[in-house]
């Protein structure tokens, strides 16, 4: 009798280990969601703090890395290629012709140029080049296209005022004005060959889905005047 106790008592020991070998090994005991233990509520609050720093930090990156990738447009650039006054049909015209650089990656629509060009503050004639767009469904015969990084070259020519006639000769050569000072002998009155050129530019830069409108004034002297 007391032999049978004895296995069974003992029996009962084995089951009673095995359970908890157990449940000691798969972290029921070790994990407890209620412990007291500040040092791993410490440890915990720590590793949050890391973690959420980090994804924190990760997040500032891409959005910086995603802002330098944002492509920074500028403007459409203008200058003045030559002026001259030219025969056509037996009419003098002043020809005048504009650079047109595109800077951007995109593509430009540059829309129009309109201009004066003056000698010695006399208008001698103005004209348009291009025309204005009034929605994407308008025929882009009357604009340019520029490609990025590219310049193309835009002539125009327009008849001159009836009184810049008379500066010139048949061949389009600029006539030295006389004018009397008073004294027995005329002077002669040279006339300052610099053309001044201004008005107003219009276009249209490609930005994916968006399009960036631009008007911009320009004022140019040609030839260009060097101190």
């Amino acid at each position: 009798m007391n032999t049978r106790i004895v296995y069974a008592v003992g029996i009962g020991i084995i089951i009673i280990g095995i359970v908890f070998y157990f449940l000691f090994n798969s972290g029921f005991i070790a994990q407890n969601p209620n412990s007291n233990d500040p040092t791993a509520s410490s440890l915990n609050s720590s590793q949050g703090n890391l973690v959420g720093s980090n994804q924190n930090q990760a997040e500032f990156e891409a959005n910086g890395q995603l802002l330098s990738q944002q492509p920074n447009y500028q403007n459409l650039s203008l200058s003045i290629n030559s002026v001259k006054v030219i025969p056509v049909n037996d009419e003098l015209r002043l020809e005048v012709a504009f650079n047109a650089y595109n800077p951007n990656k995109g593509t430009a629509i540059l829309e129009t140029i309109s201009y004066n060009v003056y000698l010695d503050d006399l208008r001698l004639s103005s004209g348009d080049v291009g025309s204005r767009t009034e929605g994407f469904v308008d025929s882009l015969e009357s604009v340019f296209t520029i490609i990025g990084n590219q310049t193309i070259v835009l002539r125009d020519k327009e008849p001159l005022t009836e009184e810049a006639q008379t500066l010139f000769d048949p061949q389009g050569n600029l006539i030295e004005a006389s004018s009397s000072n008073g004294s027995d002998s005329g002077t002669a009155a040279k006339i300052n060959e610099v053309f001044d050129v201004n008005g107003t530019y219009f276009y249209t830069l490609n930005r994916g889905s968006d399009a960036q409108v631009g008007e911009h004034s320009f004022s140019f002297q040609y030839p260009t005047t060097t101190p």
